[in-house]
């Protein structure tokens, strides 16, 4: 009775052999987030999924030298497909649990219980119950040389493993969970290794035509032996390495692989291949637990939980600001977000999130003035689900979060919901001067951003200027013309788009690649952990260049954007063959007409939502539609002069008749004012609004007490200055402090600061006592 599917309690505890353990679970916390004692939260895993009990972790390395691309030959060989009919298989997952087509026979077998559709239903920690049975074949004695596979563990990601000759291995990759595609991102681990002898390995269900292996880049390998003897961490390695075309497909969909062949620096030794440098949620966890714990980075950063993932792991907030003195200073602050890791498999989002994070919570003079002038809001994973289970671009949901910004569905889609409600909660208190997503890309070199174009002419190029400032504090790095402000209908429902339709001009998709730099000294080399740590410095730094009150880099930056805008424009009429005169017209011009679209980037259509999550999808539709008010037809002048007419005559007669009424009783007036002060206060408290403050009411407020941004800004600064010359930088990166640094002026034309509406008691009348100051919905520390 207690296995039924019927029972929903998850109180009860279950050992390993499935027995059950008549002892309730501890409760969860209300609100989780570290303490001094605190332990790491175990990651929640599908309850179909099968997870080794081994713990995994690699060193952080630098390699000393510069790791540069493979240069093709063009005598690389293209290996046959052989497949499992004439090799051997070596390691295989469990008939493809959490594919499409094959979950509901997995769920039959666990439950009993037939069912057609294939999606998440629960988790828990450590996955599948039971035995963990051993996928790999077992040697026959000291002599046998067969790779032993694993990938169950975390972020671990390959399907099969078919050994086709001595030295030569066939490996299929898994689609993301609940879906059956997306096949991008590797993670697993060979043991059993022999030195000096050439292994090839050949990923044979890539889906995607285009690739940075087909320009040069390498996988990443890291040995154990090496990490533990010689403090050796992941190295690009691979020789012969060929990106093609399936040619044994069975023509429905492409499918694409790639090869590669590799020698182990020793004997019996477990290695570890990766299609990038994985950084897993327990990572992130070890990260955040070593801030709770210092006694000085947590005064000015306070860890939250958002909301919780659909299989229940933590998806954490980070505040960071230095605690303000007085509720003026603190709404003084304009606000940054960034948010990292919505599509699982993009772990370089990761390493330059947590690069800007070492450096916002160092003791670094410039650390120290952003924090005093900003609030940050950081999402530093939005998907720890898929990072868990290894997928590449899709959640538990079966679908990529990135798509699905304005999802009403909060269950299904927890993460994404709860981040556009912060997000438009944070708007409402104050400005968000600079929204940023990171990504990584697997089709470009270089670092770039996404932008969204702005129609209006008073901040005309002013979304381009904090890339191209970037493009000049990063520049072996980071390639301002690989950014694009193209705003496509395809991607309606991407953070990017959502965030600046919410009102946020400067809002970006940083998108960085899994190979390396093309540009300056970088040129022809694969990125570190430490080159992308770094970029997440250059985007504080240039912050600070963005927001200095000397406008002269911005004025600078501006007028740069317009030259090379007039250049595009004519190398466009050019391609056409016409001639335009760019001295009177050239500005008027729309930009979405010059500028390409984004179809190259690393990007998915929308599918849509699963079958399981339609009718839901619609019933919360149909409700929002009957709390709608319908809207009046429209009616000519002639009518409403017929109904104007017709409501004076009722009007007349009605007084008319009431008139020796109204005579026995003494005459009541009502100040008209006071009509028109009720009269918005009922529509207000109707329509769930706060009524705005009157513009007389914003200029009544006292010297003394103005709570401008911009002078409480200065006032900040200059609360700062002497600080900020006697301390001394807590940074390594070497790079000066800015010594004039005021975000007291942004780049953009002066705006008058958008105060949160708030009731206010008392009328509008024209006998005021005192004066109405708007309630600001902010604490002393945020």
């Amino acid at each position: 009775m207690l296995r039924s599917p019927f029972v929903k309690s998850r109180q009860l505890l279950y050992d390993d052999i499935g027995k059950v353990n008549p002892r309730l679970r501890e409760p969860q916390d209300l609100f989780a987030f570290f303490s001094g004692n605190a332990l790491l939260q175990a990651p929640r895993w599908p309850i179909e999924c099968e997870v080794i009990k081994e713990s995994i972790h690699h060193i952080e390395w630098v390699p000393p030298q510069p790791e540069y691309f493979y240069q093709p030959t063009g005598n690389e060989k293209i290996p046959e497909i052989v497949g499992e009919e004439k090799g051997t298989i070596v390691y295989q997952l469990d008939s493809d649990v959490g594919s499409l087509g094959n979950f509901s026979s997995f769920l039959h077998l666990l439950y009993c219980m037939p069912t057609e559709d294939s999606y998440f239903t629960s988790s828990r920690v450590g996955g599948k119950r039971g035995i963990i049975k051993e996928l790999s074949v077992s040697l026959q004695g000291p002599e046998d040389n067969t790779l032993l596979f694993e990938s169950r563990f975390e972020s671990g990601n390959l399907q099969k493993a078919v050994r086709v000759n001595t030295y030569e291995y066939e490996l299929t990759l898994r689609t993301d969970l609940y879906t059956n595609k997306h096949t991008q991102w590797f993670y697993f681990r060979v043991q059993n290794t022999r030195k000096d002898v050439t292994y090839r390995f050949t990923i044979v269900n890539l889906l995607k035509p285009k690739s940075l292996y087909t320009v040069g880049m390498k996988p990443l390998m890291y040995s154990q032996l090496d990490a533990s003897t010689r403090s050796i961490g992941w190295r690009r390695e691979g020789k012969e390495i060929k990106y093609y075309r399936d040619s044994t497909g069975d023509g429905q969909q492409p499918s694409y692989c790639l090869t590669w062949t590799v020698q182990f620096p020793h004997d019996q030794d477990t290695c570890f291949f990766a299609h990038f440098y994985p950084y897993t949620y327990t990572d992130l966890q070890r990260f955040l637990l070593s801030v709770a714990n210092s006694p000085i980075k947590s005064q000015f950063c306070k860890l939250r939980t958002l909301c919780r993932s659909l299989a229940g792991n933590n998806v954490y907030l980070l505040t960071i600001t230095n605690p303000a003195r007085t509720p003026q200073e603190a709404a003084a602050k304009k606000a940054v977000v960034l948010t990292a890791r919505v599509h699982p498999g993009e772990s370089n989002g990761s390493w330059i999130m947590k690069g800007f994070l070492d450096f916002i919570l160092s003791n670094s003079p410039d650390a120290q003035l952003l924090r005093d002038i900003f609030i940050f809001k950081v999402v530093p994973m939005l998907n720890p689900d898929g990072v868990i289970v290894g997928n590449y671009r899709c959640s538990l949901a079966g679908r990529d979060l990135n798509r699905h910004y304005k999802t009403i569905l909060k269950e299904s889609f927890p993460c994404i919901w709860h981040t556009r409600n912060m997000i438009k909660r944070l708007l409402e208190e104050r400005e968000v001067l600079l929204y940023c997503d990171l990504h990584g890309h697997s089709r470009k070199n270089n670092i770039f951003l996404y932008g969204c174009g702005n129609t209006d002419r008073q901040f005309w190029l002013h979304e381009r200027v904090f890339p191209l400032m970037l493009s000049k504090n990063a520049p072996d790095k980071f390639s301002f013309h690989s950014c694009n402000f193209k705003v496509q209908k395809c991607k309606e429902g991407t953070g990017r788009v959502v965030m600046w339709r919410m009102g946020i001009l400067n809002s970006y998709t940083m998108e960085s690649t899994f190979g390396g730099s093309t540009l300056g000294n970088k040129r022809d080399t694969h990125f570190t952990t430490e080159d992308l740590k770094s970029l997440g410095y250059h985007v504080c730094d240039t912050l600070l260049d963005f927001c200095d009150p000397d406008r002269t880099k911005f004025m600078q930056c501006l007028a740069e954007l317009k030259e090379l805008l007039q250049q595009e424009i004519h190398k466009k009429f050019k391609e056409l063959g016409q001639d335009m005169d760019l001295e009177r017209s050239w500005s008027d011009i729309s930009l979405s007409d010059i500028e390409s679209s984004t179809s190259g980037s690393d990007s998915s259509l929308s599918d849509g939502l699963p079958a399981h999550l339609l009718n839901i999808a619609d019933e919360l539709n149909q409700k929002k539609m009957m709390y709608k008010k319908k809207k009046k037809p429209l009616k000519s002048r002639k009518q409403r002069n017929k109904q104007y007419q017709k409501n004076t005559l009722m009007l007349d007669s009605e007084i008319t008749e009431d008139a020796p009424e109204r005579a026995r009783f003494p005459s009541l007036q009502k100040h008209p004012a006071f009509f028109r002060t009720s009269e918005n206060a009922s529509s207000s408290v109707i329509n769930n609004e706060k009524p705005r403050l009157s513009k007389s009411q914003l200029n009544g407020r006292g010297k003394s007490t103005s709570l401008d941004p911009t002078n409480m800004t200065s006032l900040i600064l200059a609360k700062n200055k002497d600080r900020i010359q006697k301390q001394k930088p807590g940074f390594t990166v070497s790079c000066d402090p800015k010594k004039s640094t005021n975000p007291s002026q942004e780049p953009a034309p002066p705006v008058k600061p958008s105060w949160s509406r708030s009731r206010c008691s008392g009328t509008q009348g024209s006998h005021r006592t005192a004066v109405a100051y708007p309630s600001l919905h902010i604490y002393t520390y945020p």
